[in-house]
């Protein structure tokens, strides 16, 4: 765990009433590349931690943390709920690296579930995106024990959790969506904001090979689990975000979901950041776009989820 001195007074007026740490996962990749920090959450914020959302994965590490205000906060009302998905290449990362985004977010009146999921090599990308869907029909169905309004429902995620948050709100029809909502339960979102999102898993084919392998079905498989293939017009409104001179994952893959989404009459703002970095949001604790990564994301869900008027 790395230990990080915070300097946004927004961060100095977290009073300490607990703090987050990083777990101790079964598997080493877990603690994955982006930053931990330790921090004082906010006063008006509870924290649940380590759920297993679904107690039959095979993965002991596959949990969520649920972050929501509490009597102290300001709210009245079922409030709106925000899940969150890290990134990492699908190969590391766990529901810890989003914890206090999470935490600030809480703070401003959502119910905000931050998750994990399966990873590679020993799953498969299509494990991974179970486990999303997975973890959005948790939200869905637990929100209100905490205080949250399961209708009114927002994902956001940033590179490999880009992808997942995309495919969240566009792909409701694919085969692993209806599997997991089998039940009936609705599986759509109202808001997304990927972050550095893959939205075309096909494109590359160091990238196909990597995730999908050589088999005859590879191409097939890696469209199946693109978003952009999946863009009409029940997908939910995105504000995507993006670092101009991203070299990991190209602007393109945000480019070309804008306009399959303004094809579809579906709303999708894009916003990009002159940075070469990819994953702004979390990658360094004083990068200039991390804070402003997390606000623009915020004002999405207040515009979308909240009906709060642009300024």
């Amino acid at each position: 765990m790395i230990k990080i001195k915070l300097f946004s007074s927004a961060f100095l007026a977290f009073v300490s009433i607990g703090l987050f740490a990083a777990p101790t996962p079964e598997n080493p990749d877990r603690l994955g590349s982006q930053i931990y920090v330790t921090f004082d959450k906010p006063q008006n914020v509870s924290l649940k931690e380590g759920v297993r959302f679904n107690p039959n994965c095979p993965d002991p590490d596959v949990k969520l943390d649920v972050y929501y205000p509490n009597s102290r906060a300001k709210v009245s009302g079922p409030v709106p709920c925000i899940l969150l998905i890290h990134g990492g290449g699908w190969s590391m990362g766990n529901e810890k690296k989003f914890a206090m985004m999470a935490a600030t977010f809480a703070s401003r009146g959502y119910v905000v579930a931050c998750c994990t999921y399966r990873l590679l090599p020993k799953y498969k990308v299509e494990d991974c995106a179970e486990d999303a869907w997975t973890a959005l029909k948790w939200l869905r169905e637990n929100a209100s024990k905490f205080g949250g309004d399961p209708s009114k429902i927002g994902v956001m995620g940033g590179s490999a959790g880009g992808h997942l948050a995309a495919l969240l709100a566009s792909a409701c029809d694919s085969k692993i969506c209806k599997k997991v909502f089998a039940d009936g339960t609705d599986p759509r979102i109202q808001a997304a904001v990927p972050m550095a999102p893959v939205t075309d898993l096909s494109v590359s084919e160091i990238r196909r090979f990597r995730l999908f392998g050589m088999g005859p079905d590879a191409n097939d498989r890696a469209r199946e689990l693109s978003p952009l293939y999946w863009v009409g017009k029940n997908t939910a409104p995105m504000r995507i975000l993006h670092s101009e001179g991203d070299r990991t994952v190209p602007l393109s893959h945000s480019a070309l979901m804008k306009d399959a989404c303004d094809k579809s009459g579906v709303h999708c703002e894009l916003i990009t950041y002159p940075s070469n970095t990819h994953a702004f949001w979390n990658v360094s604790h004083d990068d200039a776009y991390r804070r402003k990564s997390w606000e623009d994301g915020l004002a999405f869900f207040d515009k979308i989820l909240k009906g709060v008027k642009d300024d």
